[in-house]
């Protein structure tokens, strides 16, 4: 079977075509601009080279149109006509308690779905426009959401609860939900069958750092905790959200600044994070401008670092010692130094860098640790896509 994945965000689409008897990704793609006349679509077959375009790309449909269009072209294509498509999965970051395994979507789910945007603005609402957009033009496949927050089904209560009166938990779902779900999923996976230790029974600790950062904790299989909360906002210090914040902080600068709860959203959502404290336009820019010496951006990237480093230490204390660590998303691929400065002086817990392989390894797969560390760390480039095709599969009977 054919299956393929889409990722709708507000301005970003990513793709996938995966085939199942091979377990083959036969394409993938991404397009950023959505909304302008500058759209760019990247679309690449199996390992070939990346096929580039822009075009005037006003929505959703016609962006998946496009997409469509370069799966089945008769030169940079990877099937012949949209019918051999046998399903289509789509990540959906928001499905509160309800959706704890890939659902089969219906009206009630899509009804659940625009329900839940009131826990997730900034996604569910562009997930379910890539739903709509599919089912329009795919209408006689089935069409499966695979949710963010169904990995963590098995947080335990002293992990997901917060320390506000119950009512708000009983009666209105506030507790820690987590997020970045399939990418977490995929990383530990790989990292194990690296290792060859079985995922169902290792303690790993997983860090997504990406525009969006997350930590989280899995021991034999089960996630037991993550540093995203009830929305992607907690946790880590991230490119544009400030993660963890005192309130009493936020009602400060909300009574200074005169600010409505929907400008505070936006200030911490969009203009806080790495970008909010460097003062600069991308994350390139500040390891660039740390390395040539500027102290603003080189301060920048400790805070990054010092965050992920706690979660880490209290993560490892949590599971009673780790047997794999495992970095996924482009911040933590693409730039050793940021791997470099989170496990640094480590040895103390058992884990320790090999400088070497750490510094050679940028953008690709691999172990980072060294021969005599007792923790494994490896450097898995982010394929929630993959883990979704597979999901997808599962939940219709494959």
């Amino acid at each position: 079977m054919i299956v393929l994945v889409l990722d709708s965000e507000a301005y970003d689409f990513d793709y996938l075509l995966w085939e199942s008897s091979e377990d083959e990704i036969l394409a993938r793609g991404r397009v950023t601009g959505i909304g302008t006349r500058t759209a760019i679509l990247k679309h690449r077959v199996g390992a070939g080279s990346v096929h580039q375009v822009v075009l005037d790309l006003p929505d959703c449909r016609t962006t998946l149109r496009h997409v469509l269009a370069s799966i089945v072209d008769a030169k940079i294509g990877a099937i012949g006509s949209v019918d051999e498509i046998g399903a289509v999965g789509h990540r959906v970051v928001h499905g509160c308690s309800k959706y704890t395994e890939p659902a089969v979507i219906t009206d009630e789910v899509i009804s659940d779905i625009a329900d839940f945007a009131d826990y997730a603005p900034k996604h569910n609402p562009y997930n379910l426009q890539g739903v709509k957009a599919a089912r329009a033009l795919l209408p006689d496949v089935p069409h499966v959401a695979v949710f963010d927050t169904s990995f963590y089904v098995t947080l335990p209560p002293k992990a997901y609860l917060y320390g506000l009166p119950y009512k708000y938990y009983s009666q209105y779902g506030v507790r820690k939900y987590g997020f970045h779900g399939p990418s977490h999923r995929y990383a530990c996976e790989r990292a194990c069958l690296l290792a060859g230790i079985p995922f169902g029974e290792a303690r790993v600790i997983s860090m997504h750092l990406g525009r969006g950062a997350s930590v989280t904790a899995t021991d034999h299989g089960k996630c037991t905790d993550t540093s995203m909360g009830f929305s992607p906002l907690e946790g880590l210090v991230m490119e544009t959200r400030c993660g963890d914040v005192d309130p009493e902080a936020l009602l400060h600068i909300m009574a200074r600044e005169d600010l409505t709860p929907r400008t505070l959203g936006d200030l911490l959502s969009r203009r806080s994070g790495l970008l909010g404290l460097s003062g600069m336009g991308t994350f390139e820019d500040i390891v660039a401008a740390a390395k040539g010496g500027d102290e603003r951006a080189r301060t920048t990237l400790e805070v990054f670092a010092h965050r992920v480093r706690k979660y880490l230490g209290a993560y490892m204390l949590e599971l009673g010692g780790v047997d794999v660590v495992v970095f996924t998303a482009s911040m933590a691929e693409g730039y050793p130094v940021i791997r470099e400065m989170v496990c640094r002086d480590l040895e103390f817990m058992g884990l320790k860098l090999d400088r070497e392989a750490n510094e050679q390894l940028v953008w690709a797969e691999g172990e980072i640790s060294a021969s005599d560390s007792d923790v494994r760390v490896y450097c898995i480039p982010h394929n929630e896509e993959l883990i979704i095709a597979r999901r997808v599969h599962q939940a219709i009977g494959g």
